[in-house]
C-alpha cells in the first residue's frame, strides 16, 4: 500500500508539472507558472510541516480554483470567421465546438500549445 501511495503521489507531481508546460505553451502564462510552482513545492521535503496538511491540501486545491479560473477566461475563436482568421491563428481553422465550453477552451489552449511545439 505505501508503494500505491508513493506512485500515486508523484503521478500526481509529473501530471501537475506537465499540464503547466501545456499552459505555458498555449498561452496562459499565469496558470502554467502556478501549476509549475504547485508541482515544485509538492516535491520539496516537508520534515516540520509549518502548517497542517489539511492547509496544504486547502492551498492545493485554492490554485487547481484559480486555473480553472483562468483556463475558463479563454476566448474561443468565432465558429462563423473560422476561414477568415486561419492565416492570423493557425489553430482556430480546426475549431470545432463539442457543446461544452470548458472542454473548448481547454482544447483550444491544447492546440495552441501543440503549434508552439511543432516548430517550422
Amino acid at each position: 500500500m505505501d508503494n500505491l501511495k508513493k506512485i500515486a503521489k508523484w503521478a500526481g507531481i509529473v501530471f501537475t508539472g506537465l499540464c503547466g508546460v501545456v499552459l505555458l505553451g498555449g498561452g496562459k502564462v499565469t496558470s502554467g507558472i502556478l501549476l509549475i510552482a504547485t508541482a515544485f513545492i509538492m516535491v520539496l521535503p516537508v520534515r516540520r510541516p509549518m502548517l497542517p496538511r489539511w492547509a496544504w491540501v486547502g492551498l492545493i486545491c485554492a490554485v487547481f480554483g484559480v486555473v480553472i479560473w483562468n483556463i475558463s477566461t479563454t476566448d474561443l475563436p468565432n465558429s462563423s470567421n473560422v476561414m477568415m482568421a486561419g492565416c492570423a491563428n493557425e489553430n482556430s481553422d480546426t475549431y470545432t465546438s463539442t457543446g461544452f465550453k470548458f472542454l473548448d477552451q481547454v482544447t483550444h489552449i491544447f492546440r495552441g500549445f501543440l503549434s508552439q511545439a511543432e516548430g517550422s
